[in-house]
């Protein structure tokens, strides 16, 4: 069948469309955004989004952020703010929870040190929605524990004034 597929579209000079081609497991897609931001570069990270995409942290708030993101302009900006703090950071690995073609439920970590020199360890969840083989929605939550602790050495005296 793929054969006569493949003779059809060379004697007729018929493209094969997106929708023809086998899509990207979110997995994949979400692995290859975790990877952007790894490299410190919030605009290929940004670009892993719809445009009318957008990411929830709720932690994010405790630096005055919103914690609801969205376009790639405001991801863009939000991400590259984020690693000013901490300018090394990086994921360290991912474990798929759950999976559809357009959902993923995971389990993920980082690894960085703060630009105050103080290392730290973050193990997240992440539900991803996916639209078109972009990332629509990626809803983020992590053990605030360790967060706390590396971005604020006081603890909760630094964050409630």
């Amino acid at each position: 069948m793929m054969k006569n597929l493949i003779i059809t579209l060379l004697l007729t000079g018929t493209a094969l469309t997106a929708s023809a081609q086998r899509a990207k497991k979110a997995s994949l897609i979400f692995s290859e955004y975790l990877a952007a931001v790894s490299s410190g570069n919030p605009k290929a990270a940004a670009s892993f989004f719809t445009e009318d995409g957008y990411m929830e942290a709720p932690y994010v708030a405790a630096f005055g952020m919103p914690a609801k993101f969205q376009g790639h302009d405001v991801i863009e900006a939000t991400m590259a703010g984020l690693l000013k703090l901490a300018p090394n950071f990086h994921f360290t690995g991912m474990k798929v929870v759950s999976e559809t073609p357009n959902q993923l439920v995971a389990e993920y970590e980082s690894e960085a040190t703060t630009a105050t020199g103080r290392p730290y360890k973050m193990q997240y969840i992440g539900v991803i929605t996916l639209k078109n083989g972009k990332i629509f929605s990626h809803k983020e939550y992590l053990n605030t524990v360790p967060f706390v602790e590396a971005l604020f050495p006081n603890g909760l005296k630094d964050l409630i004034k």
